[in-house]
């Protein structure tokens, strides 16, 4: 089911971005270079009209034959997108490519239900290893150099000043920001993957890594899409132990709600689509951040 917002949030910045219904996007249409330009240009527009009718075909009946037009449409999406593919629209051509490759692989041979474990471990792979890639190419001299030119001290001195928490943001701050975004990224996922009892907190930590991208950054479609994927990264049996607090609400659930969608409409420094959807995002990462503490209460407060 997480797959529907996610793709919610890249729909919502593929419209922002391309606004394909500017009078200068015909013009692109036929400047980018891609396959569409083989195409008549009713067959991309036919192909995203069906891909958004797999994503509703999904959202409502919950079946894995919808799962499986969704991968065949976005595959056909990616390659004929008449403009810039996204790194995102490649993490989500990957993991739907793993899950579809991995069932149609399972039903040819016959293989018995718990063969998604592997379904999981593939998709598992694929988000670690983007997540490694993406902090493996920020070891350079400006992501790191903690001045006005890294993108990660632009990011936490606009987390800074929309926060209302100073005029930039403190040298330890810009510190974290920089490095730890390169450690997160390189070791979190794989950390949350390999060690299963430190999933449940590596989650969280994540929840607060991408937070600042959600509220300030104007991407919270790339931090749902890839959230959509995290329960890969839980064996079946701690999984369930979090859905089973996560299903229904809570003290705990509606708390991390509230409290994820307070820190959005706080921070968020303008009203968008992708800002909007943020709030979204953020009290759906609530709610689970309160499942998966709920978890520990259950267990340590008996």
């Amino acid at each position: 089911m997480l797959l529907v917002p996610a793709f919610v949030g890249h729909t919502l910045q593929l419209l922002g971005e391309d606004t394909p219904w500017a009078p200068h996007a015909w013009a692109r249409y036929w400047f980018e270079p891609g396959w569409h330009l083989y195409l008549p240009p009713w067959i991309p527009a036919v192909i995203a009209v069906g891909l958004a009718g797999a994503v509703i075909g999904l959202a409502v009946f919950r079946t894995r034959p919808w799962v499986a037009a969704i991968v065949v449409l976005y595959a056909l999406h990616y390659l004929t997108y008449p403009y810039r593919i996204r790194n995102h629209m490649t993490l989500m051509l990957s993991e739907l490519v793993m899950l579809g490759g991995l069932w149609a692989i399972d039903r040819w041979r016959g293989a018995p239900p718990r063969s998604d474990r592997y379904v999981a471990a593939g998709v598992a792979a694929v988000l670690c290893v983007t997540y490694f890639f993406a902090g493996f190419h920020k070891i350079n001299d400006v992501f790191l150099s903690l001045t006005p030119v890294s993108p990660a001290v632009q990011g936490i001195d606009d987390f800074w000043i929309y926060g209302d928490l100073g005029s930039q943001a403190p040298t330890w701050a810009r510190a974290l920001a920089a490095w730890g975004t390169v450690v997160i990224e390189c070791a979190v996922p794989i950390v949350a993957w390999r060690v299963p009892r430190l999933t449940a907190p590596a989650m969280l930590l994540l929840f607060a890594f991408h937070f600042p991208m959600v509220s300030v950054l104007n991407v919270s479609d790339y931090p749902m899409l890839a959230s959509a994927f995290y329960p890969a990264l839980f064996t079946h049996a701690r999984f369930r132990l979090v859905l089973r607090h996560a299903r229904r609400p809570t003290a705990f659930t509606v708390t991390g709600a509230v409290i994820g969608a307070a820190a959005q409409l706080w921070f968020m420094p303008w009203w968008g689509a992708l800002t909007g959807f943020g709030i979204f995002v953020m009290a759906l990462w609530g709610w689970s951040a309160g499942a998966i503490v709920a978890m520990y209460a259950t267990r340590y407060l008996r």
